[in-house]
């Protein structure tokens, strides 16, 4: 007996050889009477598509009692058909069951015959015939699909697909622009698989949908976007998918940072404009590498170096091979050598600057660059000004450390000692007296930078080894002080120091900045030049927030504004903290537990009594505020509940949106149900577990888990339900993907069961049900899509005509199946993964990848098969090592191996083939019809071998 290895090895080394022969005369027509199929992974084991990749060629499988069949043109003189093989001037027509030529060869194509009807097709045109092949719905269709048991199919007109009833019809209004394919099967409803469109939606809603020729991968400049034409090759397109640059390209490197794109065509390296425009296709760069943000590394042809170019794409300088290695970039400005000494490329500046003979770079910050000679010091500024020399800051060739603070660039010595500060412009903005003191006191930096603000404070170090004082550094680096200032403290921090959430702050000019001076008497208000205002000295005064901040004096707090006007608090105010402008919230004691209320200090007025646990800022008139756990909500400025307290936290998302999350017990935060509410409370989606919600730059709010995406305008108000499609931001634009999606149509084309990503099965017996399976599980579903019987885990299949349900899983390694009833009762099991019974026997597949048959009560009988498929008629095909056969009950093969492609018995026929001829056989293996190439044509025999078609034969044929 042959091992199982060696025969499947000899099977696979046979369709392998078959497949090559069938390819290699593909040109010349189907000479052959096997047809190559896709494999299918859906199919049932005991299906026999699911065993080989070939089909019935020359006549097609039995469907209502019909079989498609190629034969010379009933339309046609013979004299005219060719005798070579190339199937040129033939047409479709049908045999019955007994092989008969019914429907004459006059059809270009045709599909099988589905509840009494068969699609042809007709001077290009579809349209449907019925069995005695006279036409039911007339040919006018560009497609078709077939007729479901609904009595409705999908048909295309001028790019608008939509149903049509048995007379051809219309069924409701067409269907979505966006539906690719609708696939009609059977049941009452009928399932329905719906493909989708890739699709474009602009910021309008306007809908465009993949156009032939042109894919879009991305966005790119000016309303254009990076575009494929389905063969490889790319270009630029519009707004309107016209082609502005030809797909002549074989790449188009991704932009990043702004910069251009690079192709790769014909003329070698280019840049893409965000015009459109084509930069250096008369160059014939080798390659284009960015260098930094702001150049361009061209290799030029031949040799001969490379060319430097700006961010858009113009010739800057040429280098040599040995000037370009030995090249170096300091953020985005190129220092490299050349003949006349170093050079530098600064972005922004036409031409190269010259650095001079013997200049070595030591040191660079954000642009500036810092260099030494052997006994001399330099500095390139970001604009291109080369300091040196007579220009370059006193003290420079004793630079150890630089660094840019705001935009300006500090400059220290080795040891500590602060040189200077130069602007971007390279100008000193120390004086002397600046510079002198800040050698013997600590120089800090401020917060806040706005323009024409100070530059800085001078203070005692922190080892006080230094004089005591303090100075404010104005921004032309005059110095400000006072003999009685001993520290001097900035008021504008612009965040909190803490990390807890900020009221947002209205946008400051340097001089409404403010400082605090500390002296022996108390802390003094100084303005924006240090001068003191009239504030009387204050025992404490707080940060800015919100325009106030709060200082303490004999005894009482009090709240100041900008100005040093002060506000009144409660006298049993313990704590407070600004929260919204002119409010604050309060506690009345130290105690940890003390509740938070809310004062208007301005209005001299309680906004709400203290009762919160916590209240948070407030940003468009609401904030976040809790009384305890999973007690957290969103509060306005009256202290009014706007989303309640009963959720585990809130989240502000904008200020009109939060993500909110759910209360109760959860394993793990992160796994908590998540929902989007607005400012009137709302909730804008369900609660769901991973939901991500992020705020893109454009404003919108992008939320989403694995089941389902949406995307809000910054207010909530508009939102793009997305389902569960993927999508891809093309500029302004969407690019949607919507996965195929399942539903159930009744008979007036309406949708019984709206599609959704849950896939299901077709409904059978009495009353109707079908199998539904998604992530939550399987279940059975009446005719309105309820549940009625929810089912265990499993692999669920429901095989049409099969009062069954199959159930395969794995127990210890071990397949198993469960025959299970409609209503969820187990009636029967195997110990393998086997198929629907028919006639008393189903078909198991073993571990081995061997078949065999399963007997009533699920015990595997009968000899092993390569493969088995299903008993109709007391017969079943069965592989041999190569070739098909059919085998009783018992396994004993009544026809015996000889075929490539076959079909199981249906009343008492199949369709048989081999590579040479096609047949419709009879149980006991009798030809009633068959169908081969003689004298170069088909041709159709009788089961008594005469021939029935051609009526004559080409000239010089004996046959």
């Amino acid at each position: 007996m042959t091992s199982r290895v060696i025969r499947t090895t000899r099977i696979a080394c046979a369709l392998a050889a078959l497949g090559a022969s069938l390819s290699a005369h593909a040109q010349m027509g189907h000479v052959f009477c096997v047809d190559e199929t896709r494999s299918r992974s859906d199919a049932a084991i005991d299906d026999i598509s699911y065993h080989t990749p070939y089909a019935n060629g020359c006549i097609r499988n039995l469907s209502d009692g019909r079989a498609a069949v190629l034969l010379p043109s009933a339309l046609e003189s013979m004299r005219r058909v060719p005798s070579d093989e190339s199937l040129r001037r033939h047409a479709w027509g049908f045999l019955d069951a007994n092989g008969r030529l019914v429907v004459r060869p006059i059809f270009e194509n045709v599909r099988d015959f589905r509840h009494g009807l068969a699609a042809v097709q007709w001077q290009g045109k579809w349209g449907f015939i019925n069995p005695q092949g006279r036409m039911a719905v007339p040919p006018r269709y560009d497609s078709v699909g077939d007729y479901a048991e609904i009595g409705l199919a999908v048909a295309t007109l001028d790019g608008r697909q939509q149903l049509i009833d048995r007379q051809g019809e219309p069924v409701g209004e067409p269907l979505d622009g966006g539906i690719d394919s609708l696939i009609i099967e059977d049941g009452m409803p009928a399932r329905a698989a719906v493909q989708f469109k890739v699709e474009y939606r602009s910021p309008t809603g306007e809908r465009r949908f993949a156009k032939p020729g042109v894919a879009v991968t991305q966005a790119y400049g000016d309303g254009l976007y990076l575009a494929n034409n389905g063969e490889y090759r790319y270009g630029l397109v519009d707004r309107d998918w016209n082609w502005v640059v030809e797909p002549v390209f074989d790449d188009i490197t991704s932009p990043r940072d702004g910069m251009l794109a690079v192709a790769y065509g014909p003329d070698g390296a280019v840049l893409l404009g965000k015009d459109g425009t084509v930069i250096g296709a008369d160059q014939h760069y080798g390659s284009l590498n960015p260098v930094g943000r702001k150049f361009w590394s061209a290799e030029l042809g031949g040799r001969k170096g490379y060319a430097v170019l700006d961010a858009a794409g113009q010739l800057v300088v040429t280098m040599t091979t040995a000037e370009a290695q030995a090249s170096q970039r300091f953020g985005d400005t190129i220092v490299y050598p050349s003949d006349d000494g170093m050079m530098a490329l600064v972005p922004g500046q036409a031409k190269p600057v010259s650095l001079g003979a013997g200049m070595m770079a030591t040191a660079d910050a954000e642009g500036f660059v810092l260099f030494r000679g052997e006994d001399s010091a330099g500095l390139l500024t970001p604009k291109g000004l080369w300091l040196h020399g007579d220009s370059a800051p006193k003290g420079l060739e004793q630079a150890g450390n630089i660094d840019v603070r705001q935009g300006r660039l500090w400059i220290a010595k080795q040891e500590g000692g602060l040189l200077n500060i130069i602007d971007a412009d390279g100008r000193p903005l120390l004086n002397p007296e600046a510079v002198e003191a800040a050698q013997n006191m600590e120089l800090k930096a401020l917060p806040v930078n706005l323009p024409g603000a100070p530059l800085g404070t001078l203070g005692q170090s922190h080892c006080q080894c230094g004089p005591a004082g303090a100075v404010l550094l104005l921004a032309d680096g005059s110095m400000v002080t006072d003999p009685a200032w001993t520290e001097l403290t900035p008021l504008d921090l612009g965040a909190d120091r803490e990390g807890r959430e900020m009221a947002p702050t209205d946008p400051l000019d340097a001089q409404q900045l403010r400082y605090a001076a500390t002296t022996v008497d108390g802390m003094q208000l100084l303005d924006a030049q240090g001068r003191p205002m009239s504030l009387p000295l204050q025992q404490h005064i707080g940060e800015f927030h919100q325009g106030y901040a709060l200082v303490y004096s004999n005894g009482a707090n009090k709240m100041i504004d900008r100005e040093g006007k002060l506000y009144a608090l409660p006298a049993d105010v313990f704590d407070s903290e600004v929260v919204a402008p002119g409010v604050i919230r309060y506690v009345k004691t130290a105690s940890g537990d003390a509740p938070w209320g809310l004062y208007d200090f301005v209005a001299g007025k309680e906004l709400a009594a203290p009762a919160f646990q916590d209240i948070g800022a407030f940003h468009n008139g609401h904030a976040v505020a809790s009384l305890g756990h999973d007690r957290v909500g969103v509060i306005d400025q009256q202290g009014k509940w706007v989303v309640p307290a009963r959720h585990a936290a809130i989240e502000r998302v904008n200020d009109s949106l939060w993500k909110v999350m759910q209360a109760g017990g959860q394993d793990e935060d992160y796994t908590r149900p998540v929902a989007l509410f607005n400012n009137e409370g709302r909730a804008l989606t369900p609660f769901i577990r991973r939901l991500q919600v992020a705020l893109e730059p454009d404003g919108t709010i992008t939320v989403g888990s694995d089941q389902h995406r949406w995307i809000f305008s910054t207010d909530g108000a508009e939102v793009v339900d997305l389902e569960d499609a993927l999508y891809t931001r093309l500029g302004d634009w969407l690019e949607i993907r919507r996965a195929p999606r399942f539903g159930y149509l009744n008979e007036q084309g309406g949708w019984q069961i709206a599609p959704r990503a849950a896939t299901g099965s077709t409904y059978q017996g009495t009353p109707a049900r079908a199998l539904a399976a998604d992530e939550s599980g399987a279940r059975l579903i009446d005719t309105a899509g309820k549940t009625v019987v929810t089912l265990p885990s499993g692999d669920w299949r429901w095989p049409q005509g099969s009062p069954l349900l199959l159930r395969h899983y794995e127990v210890n390694g071990q397949w198993k199946t469960d025959y299970v009833e409609p209503n969820g009762n187990t009636r029967l099991q195997a110990d393998a993964t086997a198929s629907a019974f028919s006639e008393g026997r189903a078909v198991a597949l073993l571990p081995t990848r061997a078949m065999r048959a399963v007997d009533a009560k699920g015990a595997l009988t009968g000899p092993a098969f390569n493969a088995l498929g299903t008993l109709r008629d007391g017969l079943a095909p069965a592989l041999d090592d190569m070739t098909f056969g059919y085998v009783d009950r018992q396994g004993e093969y009544v026809i015996k191996p000889a075929y490539t492609a076959v079909t199981p018995f249906l009343n008492q026929r199949a369709v048989v083939s081999t590579t040479d001829a096609s047949e419709i056989i009879d149980p006991a293996g009798h030809a009633l019809a068959r169908v081969q190439m003689v004298c170069g044509v088909r041709t159709l025999y009788g089961s008594n071998g005469q021939r029935l078609w051609p009526n004559t034969m080409p000239a010089r044929c004996d046959r």
